[in-house]
């Protein structure tokens, strides 16, 4: 099951058939948590992203990485050891890549596109997210 953001809806789109979807263009990683369902043979989430707009500032910024860890934890606890974490390109990225790390959690990067945001071939990161889950 696809989780997420609005990169989690061209992730979708990109594994149609393989595997369902739960994104929606805009929300936050505490949404996305929300969506996660225990059971999933593996859960490929996408969240952070617009937790951390351009322009934040130090208070905005330790708010929002204690919200996105909390939405990283919360997601780990339903989706067990069968989670991949897309890395954000934003300012997200670091937050998400430690957490991951510490964690133990399997990530997957993209090669952002013109905005800084979003991937530049969605085929490409859905193939990408394929081989690491053995589809």
């Amino acid at each position: 099951m696809v989780v997420g953001d609005s990169i989690g809806v061209g992730i979708g789109a990109a594994l149609k058939g393989v595997c369902s979807s739960s994104a929606k263009v805009g929300i936050s990683s505490t949404a996305v948590a929300d969506r996660v369902r225990a059971g999933s043979h593996w859960t490929i989430a996408s969240l952070g992203s617009n937790d951390f707009p351009r322009g934040i500032g130090p208070a905005q910024r330790a708010q929002s990485e204690a919200r996105v860890r909390s939405a990283l934890a919360s997601t780990l606890a339903k989706a067990g050891d069968r989670l991949i974490l897309i890395l954000p390109a934003n300012g997200a990225r670091g937050t998400v890549q430690s957490w991951a790390s510490s964690n133990g959690v399997r990530t997957v990067p993209f090669a952002p596109g013109p905005d800084g945001i979003h991937p530049r071939n969605y085929t490409s990161l859905g193939r990408e997210i394929r081989s690491r889950i053995g589809e």
